[in-house]
């Protein structure tokens, strides 16, 4: 983690180790989610790699070459786009004397600066415990032979440091069955509030999408909401809910959720499952897709895995191409009978997107 230290960082080294198409995958995300948090990509390190080094996580040559860049470029950060273990997190900064990340803990601390509610920095705070717990771990070694033995009769006694160790780690864990705990409790205050929604017969569409596919844009245009609209990843992170009316003036409410980013690990679903929960339990959900990125038909796939995972995929939806006024011809984008192409920031295709709410309701106008 990088704490209050962060304020002196101003340069990362980008690291991607793997192999096939896991590393021909450029690291411009990564460099995005790095100046999410006001870093600044001072270099590029890659190596093709079947399987991750068990200590290093990269090779030995590789590492030396890391180490080189790091101080050649005056770097005081580097970070893996790949998910790395607590013992080779330590054995890395160990070895080249600045704190690492890997692309969790980078969308961590994202999450971190962006919640506001006290839902999103309890379910932020359970991330970052859950990713402490495995580099607390991954210090057994070390910290086993800390404390000399036992005194006479060859009787050995526990070392200090793993006393420590035990006593971190239980710490920790009762951290998270509290945080776990709490957020349960929220969950159930707004099962609450759901279910009296539906009795008043209020039906419910939930926005979702790729972290900055123009979510927050469409809800300002549709409601009027005032949310940040911001060029960054997970520029909003707790959910918005507005009332919208349409021109028949049916009235539901419209949920802005967190964006969605591909390798998202299964704790971050986890931890959001309460928020996610309004998705699944929607009555239509606006499928929001950038248009303008080269990526799109992944990102498409990647928020269908989501939606899939915390069982939403049955919902009916609408796919709502955003920012096709900067769209490319060569961008493979979603098409069919339920797709509309829209510019939030023009206001283009706006009429037609409640022409398709409309009648996914099964509101007459």
């Amino acid at each position: 983690m990088i704490g209050d230290n962060k304020s002196e960082i101003s340069k990362a080294v980008l690291v991607n180790i793997g192999s096939g198409k896991d590393l021909e995958k450029p690291l411009g995300e990564l460099e995005k989610l790095a100046a999410t948090l006001g870093y600044e990509t001072a270099a590029y390190l890659t190596q093709r790699r079947e399987r991750p080094d068990k200590s290093y996580y990269i090779g030995s040559g590789k590492l030396i070459e890391l180490k080189s860049v790091v101080e050649a470029t005056e770097s005081g950060l580097v970070i893996f786009d790949n998910e790395v273990g607590g013992t080779q997190l330590n054995n890395l900064e160990k070895y080249l004397g600045v704190p690492v990340m890997d692309r969790a803990t980078l969308i961590i601390e994202i999450f971190a600066e962006h919640a506001v509610s006290n839902e999103g920095k309890l379910q932020v705070e359970l991330l970052r415990k859950k990713k402490l717990l495995p580099r607390v771990l991954g210090q057994g070694t070390v910290l086993s032979r800390q404390g000399g033995g036992g005194a006479g009769g060859g009787g050995a006694r526990r070392g200090g440091g793993e006393q420590q160790q035990e006593i971190d780690k239980r710490t920790i864990r009762e951290e998270i069955r509290d945080l776990e705990r709490r957020i349960a409790k929220l969950g159930n205050e707004r099962d609450i509030r759901r279910e009296k929604r539906v009795r008043n017969r209020l039906k419910v569409v939930s926005l979702v999408g790729y972290t900055n596919a123009g979510k927050s844009t469409l809800m300002n245009v549709l409601t009027k909401a005032g949310v940040l609209e911001e060029d960054k990843l997970f520029a909003t992170l707790d959910p918005v809910l507005r009332k919208m009316r349409l021109d028949d003036g049916t009235e539901f409410l419209l949920v802005d959720t967190v964006g969605f980013i591909s390798g998202l690990p299964h704790d971050f679903v986890h931890a959001f499952r309460s928020t996610l929960e309004e998705t699944r339990n929607s009555d239509l959900i606006l499928h929001v897709v950038d248009g303008s990125d080269f990526d799109a038909a992944e990102q498409f796939a990647v928020v269908n895995d989501v939606l899939s995972s915390i069982g939403a995929d049955k919902v009916p939806s609408i796919v709502v191409v955003n920012k096709i006024d900067a769209a490319e011809d060569d961008v493979a984008l979603p098409a069919g009978e339920n797709t509309v192409l829209i510019s939030a920031k023009y206001r283009r295709g706006i009429d037609e997107l409640k022409e398709k709410i409309a009648a996914a309701l099964g509101c007459d106008r």
